[in-house]
């Protein structure tokens, strides 16, 4: 051995990777092109998608169902429901007047005939009509397509009783 140091090459699992080089520029590149592909390919899934309509003067089917849960929340909880050319008036628990009524092209709430909070728009025309057991509502977009919900009461619904 005169002084020499001799080295024993040991088998590790480490050792079987010397010769890798990494990730290359070459390989960045195409991961890019793949990552973007898939980006630009999901926003132009999601738009269409999203869009809610042919006719830009349709109404906007989320705003709708929010319109109507809504509504069907406030009419749950008062008494004195009445409709007064073609305006919804009703009393709050805090004895508010609640007006529902087309304003232009929209449908806003006012509180004691003050307020312009919108809850529905590119509507042409609205209709209340009382019921038995609620109010229906119909509402005309301005594209001409007709919208129509009808409130009902648990409180003012009668059990037949046989």
């Amino acid at each position: 051995m005169n002084g020499k140091i001799h080295q024993i090459k040991k088998n590790h699992p480490v050792s079987s990777f010397k010769n890798e080089q990494g990730l290359t520029f070459l390989n960045l590149l195409f991961s890019f092109l793949i990552y973007s592909l898939i980006i630009s390919s999901l926003s132009i899934i999601l738009s269409y998608l999203v869009a809610s309509s042919k006719y830009e003067g349709d109404l906007n089917p989320f705003e709708w169902e929010l319109f109507i849960v809504l509504l069907k929340k406030e009419l749950n909880d008062v008494e004195n429901i009445r409709i007064e050319k073609n305006v919804l008036v009703f009393e709050n628990q805090d004895n508010d007047k609640i007006t529902i009524h087309k304003y232009q092209d929209v449908i806003r709430r006012q509180v004691n005939g003050l307020g312009h909070e919108i809850l529905l728009l590119k509507v042409k025309a609205i209709t209340f009509q009382q019921t038995d057991t609620g109010v229906k509502l119909i509402v005309e977009s301005l594209s001409g397509k007709p919208y129509q919900f009808t409130f009902r009461r648990i409180k003012d619904m009668k059990v037949n009783e046989t």
